[in-house]
């Protein structure tokens, strides 16, 4: 009998303890929220692998300590939705904002730059077909292929094929504006998977040349074909 007694009053002071301690804790937390000294801060609900896309399924939002929260940690979801991790992060993990890769960042690379549903192909230019390396990362393009026609194979005939893409990168060149300083050998485009494959195709079929376009040019007008015939009137 005493021997219960004894376990039923350590039960006791052992949930009298954790209850202490939980309104202690509730008690912190009030006076740091009423101090002004409580905030929340972004944290991981999962594993985000390396160049993961950021989503807001991804984050949640605790309260805590101002001094517990990292320099840099992200406070509000859009400064994190739609950016790339840098390395690994893991469940519980602050979201730091030097951990995150955006659009424009060189150390995201090329795949950084790809929006979601296009791709980037490479084509192989010249001086002549790429304005004498006039053409810049971030202009935007239409790319012509010159080819023999199937019907006439001793006949050459031109065809806009695509129209306003944009430039990713210029031979290895990802940044910059106009002027690549070596000659021009590769130029690298986003397009859609359609497009990709047409391009894949004109380069084993033809040759390619790109037209610069103006950047207020949306415009995608229906080209007809050019034949030697047209250079004959």
């Amino acid at each position: 009998m005493r021997n219960k007694l004894i376990f039923l009053l350590a039960i006791v002071f052992a949930l009298v303890t954790a209850f202490s301690a939980y309104k202690y804790l509730e008690n912190l937390k009030e006076t740091y929220r009423t101090s002004g000294n409580f905030s929340q801060v972004a944290v991981a609900k999962q594993r985000i692998a390396a160049k993961t896309p950021i989503n807001e399924q991804m984050l949640e939002f605790k309260e805590m300590p101002v001094e517990y929260i990292m320099p840099g940690a992200i406070v509000d979801a859009k400064d994190a939705v739609g950016k790339l991790a840098r390395s690994d992060i893991y469940p519980g993990e602050q979201i730091l904002s030097n951990k995150l890769i955006g659009k424009n960042d060189p150390a995201g690379g090329l795949a950084a730059k790809v929006e979601k549903g296009k791709r980037a192909i490479t084509v192989p230019v010249t001086n002549v077909t790429a304005l004498h390396g006039l053409i810049g990362i971030g202009d935007h393009v239409d790319v012509m292929v010159t080819f023999d026609t199937p019907s006439e194979p001793s006949f050459a005939a031109t065809s806009t094929i695509i129209q306003n893409v944009p430039v990713l990168a210029v031979n290895r060149k990802t940044e910059g504006t106009k002027g690549v300083q070596e000659d021009p050998t590769t130029a690298t485009l986003m397009v859609s998977p359609v497009q990709a494959q047409q391009i894949a195709l004109a380069i084993q079929q033809g040759s390619i040349q790109l037209m610069l376009r103006s950047p207020d040019d949306k415009a995608a007008p229906a080209l007809p074909m050019s034949k030697i015939e047209h250079l004959l009137r």
